[in-house]
């Protein structure tokens, strides 16, 4: 495959250091995703954004002439376009059940009609 700058390209994980994620691409060509081009916010732990056998959707920003070695980034592929395989429990998204706020639904009314009425008496 023919790597081209700016390309976003799908790698797998074969290394993660406290630095940065070595991926892997088609035909055998290797790639470094940089602990800074992973988030433009602080990142603790390297490890919730891949591990060993992920993949990742990047983006390339550069290639090396010499051996076809490619620089690239996460954080610069769109939202629209982003992919990953790694799955981070950490960062999933609490659900409530249905009816969780049905007690505020059902008391909200008298709550509030108690409160106006205490205002008014000056409690």
């Amino acid at each position: 495959m023919k790597y081209e700058l700016n390309q976003l390209v799908i790698g797998r994980v074969i290394s993660v250091k406290p630095y940065a994620i070595f991926l892997a691409f088609e035909d055998g060509v290797e790639g470094l995703l940089h602990i800074s081009e992973i988030s433009n916010n602080y990142i603790r732990d390297i490890e919730k954004f891949g591990v060993v056998g992920d993949e990742i959707k990047v983006k390339i920003l550069s290639i090396d002439k010499n051996n076809g070695f490619l620089r690239v980034s996460l954080k610069q592929v769109p939202p629209e376009e982003a992919f990953t395989t790694h799955k981070n429990e950490a960062r999933s998204i609490p659900t409530l059940p249905e009816n969780a706020f049905d007690p505020l639904k059902e008391n909200l009314n008298k709550w509030i009609e108690n409160t106006l009425k205490e205002i008014k008496e000056g409690n």
